[in-house]
């Protein structure tokens, strides 16, 4: 019997090639587009899953109150760190983790070390890989490389193990042995880093740091613990709190409620959900995984609706066959079950051709997330959890396709369909609605399209309040470095000026609380030197800038932005005091138009500019035209590798944050790009199903108006009504959701961004009706064509 079963299917597929092959190719793409969606949404729910002990590994973070508002603190004062390791009994282990600046070096070759100082306990804490070395054998003076490192400098971990390599620590020159080498982490890890890491044992940290830095209570860690016992975490933390009053007394600037234990096998969600500001990686943007999992799933849908369309419309051909079936004594669940099996069968084929694609498409989804969320081709064949995910999906879509022909086909009698009593075909009210619903998911992944593409153009050009797009920043130790380094630049005419700083924008600024009267609040805070508001393009629209070598503008000046003035409702800034840090009296002198502190991906804060002395800086600010920034900076670092030729340029283009944001929308729109392209496909193939589903049913009607004489226009008319309905139903539906949708999806990525307008959705309702009118246009001639004899004759 399935013999005869699959023998009478494939008779029907060749019988029906072209809709055959039409849907295995549409329902394929869509399965291989569920293929990298699903294999992203593991990306996500595997986060820090390498880390075998993670369940018991707890991250300890602080808590602060202020102004009704609370926030998680990644990190923690640096004496906590001891305090854990000796005094906390429950503790069975403890691990500083601290990021380091340095960079390394191997004969003549400078290169990022991405190096954290971490105690030796975090290698038995956490699971890495070792090829050469073991975990245990971190000493001070040694380093533990990544495997991509080693085989970068060495050709492969076991040339690299025992080699010695040197620390460039600011002026300071540090050889350290290569201890071991680890595997790289996946990048679904916290500790994950691109270009290769390292680990040197935290007392090293003293060089760079100061050998008070642990002692300090202004000075933060990133503290790990690990609490075998469930039931003592809560001891843990009632331990922890008898601190807080030890960095309160010493922050007064910075008071906390709390320490608190985040779970380690949740922290990266955590740091997602609160932007939790941490030297981890958090785990990679929800709105990319639940973005990706809605589209694709509706994607899915349309390709399904598309098989039922197709699959009622071939079975109206077979009704003959149906009905002697059911003379011959077939039961009525047979039926239902080859028309669900024929429907499987086909989803099948397409489930083949889906995995044939979604290789190409992971490198896509590579490129369009900039490979933030990296996925591996290949190498998800042998999963269990895959293969069951293929399996639902081809039972999923093969149900969910078929069960409506099935059930409803054979459910007609036999006596009416062998005298031709049966009337079949034509449109209802169930496919009628499939239909409407394939035009409103392709319009919200068209308009998504078009909607990414204008705030691209929107933000590219955004006024963050500063001359971002021609400044470049670099890092220097002292004031004999900056000038030594600014003179070195000062030939370079594409240079419009230069300027020092303790601190900037975008660069290392302090968010603290400042007093005005009674009202307190906190602000960003920089700490610039002469011409820095003139290099940078500050615009001062109230009171004066800096006076060059002042020292009671050093003392007592500050200038602010208008989110500050309006902060502390100030109606005349100028000379208004200001209180920082309980006892720094501070005078506004200035206000400069608002500047966009965090880019455009979070809310700008109000900030505070001080003056300080050319012995305090530690950066240079460079400005050129937009066109000559790239070989400013390129000339930067060449004088960079002639004054510090055993440092590694750290130059970084203030520009760069815009260049992220055009990046990503431009990845995101090409993303949408594709999913709109694919959605109008399978629902213009959709609408040609329906339309020749229903020109079969009133086959005999429209030979009787040509006879009649009835016009070309007038028989398109009455077969085009329902469907031209259909599509402003849809767009209705379409301009709704795609406006809420658009709406929630960049509200999630940006602050500051522009959502879709009617322009939006004229564009992408235009391009709609576009291609469906030109699939209704292309199927009327074929019936225009027609010779309405033949037509009679036949029905």
């Amino acid at each position: 019997m399935i013999l005869n079963y699959l023998l009478i299917t494939f008779r029907s597929m060749v019988k029906h090639k072209v809709f055959i092959v039409t849907n295995v190719l549409g329902m394929g793409i869509a399965i291989a587009i569920s293929i990298v969606t699903y294999l992203a949404y593991q990306y996500d729910a595997t986060f820090d899953a390498i880390h075998k002990q993670r369940e018991n590994i707890y991250r300890v973070s602080a808590v602060r109150e202020f102004e009704g508002a609370t926030s998680l603190v990644a990190t923690v004062p640096a004496p906590l760190s001891e305090i854990a390791d000796k005094t906390l009994t429950d503790v069975n282990r403890s691990s500083t983790l601290l990021r380091s600046y340095s960079n390394f070096k191997h004969k003549d070759d400078l290169f990022v070390g991405n190096l954290s100082y971490v105690s030796p306990e975090f290698f038995a804490m956490f699971s890495f890989d070792f090829i050469t070395g073991k975990g245990n054998h971190l000493l001070p003076s040694s380093v533990f490389v990544s495997e991509e490192m080693a085989t970068r400098l060495f050709g492969s971990a076991q040339e690299a193990t025992g080699k010695t390599i040197t620390q460039v620590i600011g002026k300071e020159l540090k050889e350290v042995k290569i201890a071991g080498v680890f595997q790289d982490p996946p990048m679904n890890s916290s500790f994950y880093t691109r270009g290769g890491s390292a680990y040197m044992h935290v007392e090293d940290s003293k060089i760079e740091f100061g050998a008070k830095a642990a002692e300090d209570w202004r000075d933060t860690r990133t503290l790990y613990v690990q609490i075998e016992q469930a039931d003592r975490v809560s001891s843990v933390h009632k331990q922890l709190q008898s601190f807080v009053a030890n960095n309160n007394t010493v922050r007064e600037d910075f008071h906390l409620t709390e320490f608190t234990l985040i779970p380690f096998a949740t922290m990266a969600y955590l740091d997602r959900e609160k932007d939790v500001q941490a030297i981890t990686w958090a785990a990679p943007p929800i709105a990319a995984i639940t973005g990706s999992v809605i589209m694709s799933t509706m994607i899915l849908l349309i390709a399904c609706f598309n098989l039922t369309n197709t699959a009622i419309a071939i079975s109206a051909r077979r009704l003959k066959e149906i009905g002697i079936r059911k003379v011959l004594g077939s039961m009525r669940f047979q039926l239902i079950i080859q028309f669900i099996g024929e429907t499987t069968i086909t989803c099948l084929l397409a489930l083949i051709v889906g995995l044939a694609v979604s290789d190409f498409m992971i490198e896509g989804w590579n490129l369009m997330t900039n490979n933030n969320i990296y996925l591996e081709p290949h190498n998800y064949y042998g999963s269990l959890k895959f293969i069951g995910f293929l399996l639902f999906v081809l039972l999923a879509t093969g149900i969910l396709a078929g069960s409506y022909p099935a059930f409803y086909i054979s459910k007609f009698k036999p006596v009416n369909i062998l005298k031709g009593k049966l009337q079949f075909g034509g449109t209802n009210y169930f496919t009628r609605t499939l239909l409407g619903l394939q035009f409103a998911i392709s319009l919200i992944a068209i308009v998504s399209s078009i909607a990414f593409m204008q705030n691209a153009r929107y933000q590219k050009n955004y006024d963050l309040g500063f001359a971002a797009s021609g400044a470049v920043i670099a890092w220097v130790s002292d004031q004999q470095e900056y000038e030594t380094y600014r003179n070195a630049l000062s030939t370079n005419t594409e240079i419009i000026s230069m300027a020092g700083a303790k601190s900037g924008i975008f660069s290392n600024r302090l968010h603290e609380s400042v007093k005005y009267e009674s009202s307190q609040s906190e602000v960003d805070i920089i700490d610039v030197g002469d011409n820095y508001v003139k290099t940078l393009d500050l615009q001062i629209i109230e009171g004066r800038d800096f006076v060059k070598d002042s020292e009671t503008d050093h003392k007592h000046a500050v200038i602010v932005t208008e989110k500050m003035v309006d902060l502390f409702k100030w109606e005349d800034p100028i000379g208004k005091e200001v209180t920082w840090r309980d006892s720094v009296k501070l005078t506004v002198v200035g206000v400069v138009k608002n500047v966009y502190t965090h880019g455009l991906w979070r809310e700008m804060e109000p900030m505070m500019i001080r003056y300080v002395k050319p012995a305090a800086y530690n950066q240079i600010v460079v400005s050129a035209s937009a066109e000559n920034v790239v070989s400013v900076n390129e000339a930067m670092k060449k004088e960079w590798n002639k004054v510090f030729p055993n440092r590694l340029y750290n130059g970084r283009l203030l520009g760069a944050t815009l260049q992220d944001v055009a990046a990503l929308n431009e990845s995101i729109m090409y993303g949408y790009f594709f999913l709109g392209l694919v959605a109008m496909i399978l629902s213009v193939t959709g609408l040609y199903s329906l339309l020749s589903l229903n020109i079969i049913k009133r086959m005999k009607e429209i030979g009787i108006r040509k006879i009649s004489g009835a016009s070309f226009f007038n028989i398109t008319r009455i077969i085009n009504t329902e469907f031209v309905i259909i599509l402003f139903v849809a767009s209705i539906l379409g301009v709704f959701a795609s406006y809420n949708w658009c709406s929630i999806i960049m509200g999630t990525i940006w602050k500051y961004y522009q959502g879709v307008n009617v322009w939006t959705f004229i564009a992408a309702i235009g391009l709609l009706f576009a291609a469906s009118f030109a699939t209704i246009g292309y199927k009327l001639i074929s019936v225009a064509k027609m010779n309405p004899v033949d037509t009679l004759r036949d029905e």
